[in-house]
Order: C-alpha cells, then structure tokens, then sequence
C-alpha cells in the first residue's frame, strides 16, 4: 500500500497515447510492454499526470506495426483523437492469465532479488526491454545499480507470491 491506496486497485500504465488515426476517431498507442493485455479487455482507464484516472470503453482494436490502434467510446472525430492525450492502462485483475514462466514487468517491480549463494543484491525498480530481452533495473540498498538479463542463463526462479528473484549472479559484478 502506498499513501493509503492498494497498488493493485490503481492502473497500470500499458501505453502512450500518439494521436489519432484516420477520419474516424481512433487513436494510436505506443505499447510499453507487447501490447496484448490491451487486445483482452475493453475497460481501460484514461491516464493524464496530474489526474485521477479516467475509465474508457475501447470499442475496437488491434495492432498496426509496432504499436496499437483504437478505437474509443465517444472519440468519435480526428480532432477530438488529436487531443486525447497522456496514457493508457489497465487495472492489473484485468491482465489476461500468463503462460508458465511468463511474467508481467508489473509483477517484477518491487521484488527481492537474491542470487544463488543466498545474498541479497536488492530491489527490482524497473524493467526495460533491449530488443533483445528484458533487462532488470535492480537496485542494492547501498544505491548501487544491477541491470541483470532477464533470461535463463541468468534467471534461476521467480516467485511471485514470495516477490523473490533468484538470480545467477554475483555482487561483484557489475
């Protein structure tokens, strides 16, 4: 819990908002992440800094290229996709169900991360994509940086009831 609100009841950021598309009103979105928890629920949540989140409907959409196309419940023009902006997002119970050893970045965020002779190296603060695979942005408690490759030469086990990463991974690397 942070500042008397559940993590787990505020949305999740999933993507940008990159203006509109066509004449018809929908909207294009950058994903953050690959973009299919969008594609599985229609309630998103309408996301400017500084403001509560917004619910929205999405009524259509799908992929074009490397991003997302959308349409929305009362977004009806191009000028008015122009200047929807901010983000969107999902709650996180709204996420589809993952595969065995699939994990949301969400999930990560916050984790222990132990290495395999049992010292803690920290905390997950972030998770980046290099094109290649995910990296974790682990942070020690002396403030000192681990970005770690999320992949199983490096990767031992993920528990996520226990928020624990245990990782191949030494302290003196870095």
């Amino acid at each position: 819990m942070t500042d008397g609100k559940n993590i787990l009841s505020e949305p999740v950021v999933l993507g940008a908002l990159r203006g509109s598309y066509g004449l018809k009103g929908w909207v294009k979105i950058q994903p953050f992440q690959d973009g299919d928890a969008l594609l599985e629920t229609k309630n998103w949540y309408h996301l400017v800094r500084g403001e509560e989140p917004q619910p929205v409907e999405m009524e259509q959409a799908k992929f074009h290229g490397s991003g997302i196309v959308a349409k929305i419940k009362g977004i009806d023009t191009p000028e008015a996709a122009a200047a929807f902006k901010g983000a969107v997002g999902l709650l996180r119970e709204d996420f589809p169900e993952t595969e065995e050893d699939e994990y949301y970045w969400v999930d990560l965020i916050g984790c222990t991360v132990v290495n395999t002779n049992n010292e803690t190296i920290g905390t997950v603060k972030a998770v980046t994509d290099n094109g290649a695979h995910d990296v974790l942005d682990v942070k020690s408690a002396e403030g000192k940086s681990y970005l770690i490759p999320f992949v199983e030469n490096y990767i031992e086990d993920v528990d996520l009831e226990e928020k624990k990463v245990i990782v191949d991974w030494s302290l003196d690397w870095v």
